[in-house]
């Protein structure tokens, strides 16, 4: 069987870099095509990062911890 996952696809870097911590444990073997990030890319991300602070779409660490507490 093989199992075929489009990482590219996967938008949040945190939920992907979860996924591959997750094959990995489970023994699960796998292969990736991932290509480097173009400049322009970089800089859109950084761009798009730099509004959401600016839109305040972020979340503080003590809010963190009080959500944290409710789990």
């Amino acid at each position: 069987m093989e199992l075929i996952i489009d990482f590219d696809k996967i938008k949040d870097p945190t939920k992907r870099e979860w996924l591959i911590s997750s094959l990995k444990l489970m023994n699960i073997g796998f292969h990736t095509s991932e290509h480097p990030q173009s400049i322009t890319q970089y800089n859109s991300d950084l761009e798009e990062g730099n509004n959401e602070i600016e839109n305040g779409e972020f979340t503080t660490a003590a809010d963190l911890k009080a959500e944290a507490k409710k789990w």
